[in-house]
């Protein structure tokens, strides 16, 4: 039995296993840095494969490292999400990334020993920008770099590798004022909340003379107790999103004057603080691409070849991995879904996404074996990954 079938029959023979990881992640949904009962559950069933476990890298108590027996050649990491989105769980279908990634653990703690080379599970937290220090990636960069490429897989309604993301940040935007009685001495106040009601009509304004790729967009968190009260606090979380960096600094920087402005129209001071690490846009990999969709064909997917990038509207923070070491984050289609939204939530959880969720190990499983045992493939990925960034430098200039 080569190695591709051995990883192969791994996975089908902890089919159940999995399955049910997964569901008991989508059930008990926890938020960034809150995911103790999903990363207990993926660090005991690695441990039970063979792999010595880092829990509480880089400071944070849900990350981990997970290691193969440590063999002379090229590292391959393999990334797990597991937090989920407040409100309405797991609509991102981080329950079927990190059973995917345990999944391809399990397939290649079957062959590890016969490797010339590592694999290593990267657990990262908070990949939802929504609380105080998301971005797990980020913080745990440098473990992450020390592999030669990482992959992932992400759920979405459609097959494909060859794509980007935005740059993002996630911020705070805080006003402060003085209370007064709204009808009988309004004179006496400084409205907060009318500093984040300005901030979101200068965004508006704002929009007619942005790039069509960039994306402003947030929520009121907090607008007042009493309509007869002037509020003196008041809150807005937003995000910036651009196709790269420089932009993103650009637009940030126009959205930080827009509140530096609504702070002087109102006489309310302002504060904006970050919310997650800054993340970086994604860099393709066509040759991971194509290479993961040779995989996919192995396993009964069989996709149209991606000849051009596709520019994504998200972000992620595996986008900053992807500036660093060659990177491949595929989508991998579980149906006609809308995720973030309820019925993405009810879906990441149906028979159908399993069965995407056991071929898209399988099929990280085989890109790794591919990458470890065939040095051209990680060669090339190199060597693409090194002129797209001389590219991007040039763009920046």
């Amino acid at each position: 039995m080569d190695h591709k079938e051995a990883a192969r029959h791994s996975i089908d023979e902890h089919r159940e296993v999995l399955i049910g990881v997964s569901n008991r992640i989508h059930g008990e949904p926890e938020l960034g840095h809150q995911e103790f009962k999903a990363s207990a559950l993926l660090v005991e069933a690695l441990k039970g494969h063979g792999y010595t476990v880092e829990l509480g890298v880089a400071g944070m108590k849900t990350a981990f490292v997970a290691r193969g027996p440590k063999r002379e050649g090229p590292t391959i990491g393999v990334l797990a999400e597991y937090d989920a989105l407040p409100g309405i769980g797991h609509a991102c279908g981080h329950n079927l990334i990190a059973g995917s990634a345990l999944g391809a653990a399990i397939g290649l703690a079957a062959v590890a020993k016969k490797l010339p080379g590592n694999v290593v599970i990267f657990g990262s937290p908070a990949e939802e920008g929504v609380v105080k220090n998301a971005g797990g990636k980020v913080v745990m960069i440098d473990e992450i770099r020390k592999a030669d490429a990482a992959i992932m897989v992400h759920p979405s309604n459609m097959w494909g590798s060859y794509g980007t993301s935005n740059a993002r940040e996630s911020f705070l935007v805080e006003f402060y004022g003085k209370s007064s009685h709204a009808g009988g001495a309004p004179e006496k106040g400084v409205n907060a909340l009318d500093g984040v009601i300005q901030t979101f009509n200068g965004i508006n304004a704002l929009r007619q003379h942005i790039k069509r790729d960039v994306r402003i967009h947030g929520i009121y968190k907090n607008g007042g107790a009493s309509p007869n009260v002037v509020p003196d606090y008041a809150s807005a979380h937003l995000y910036v999103r651009a196709p790269t960096l420089p932009m993103l600094e650009e637009y940030y920087g126009k959205v930080q004057d827009i509140i530096k402005g609504a702070s002087l129209m109102t006489g309310a001071r302002s504060k904006v603080t970050r919310v997650a690490n800054p993340y970086a846009n994604s860099i393709p990999s066509k040759t991971l691409t194509d290479l993961f969709r040779s995989e996919l064909a192995e396993v009964g997917v069989d996709i149209p070849e991606e000849r051009e990038p596709r520019q994504g509207g998200g972000s992620t923070d595996f986008g900053n991995v992807s500036q660093v070491i060659p990177a491949l984050s595929a989508y991998v289609n579980i149906g006609p879904v809308t995720l973030h939204s309820p019925e993405g939530a009810a879906m990441t959880a149906t028979e159908e996404a399993h069965g995407v969720m056991i071929k898209s190990a399988k099929a990280l499983a085989f890109t790794a074996i591919d990458l470890i045992t065939k040095p051209g493939l990680l060669e090339a990925a190199k060597k693409e990954h090194g002129q797209r960034l001389a590219d991007q430098a040039k763009q920046s200039k």
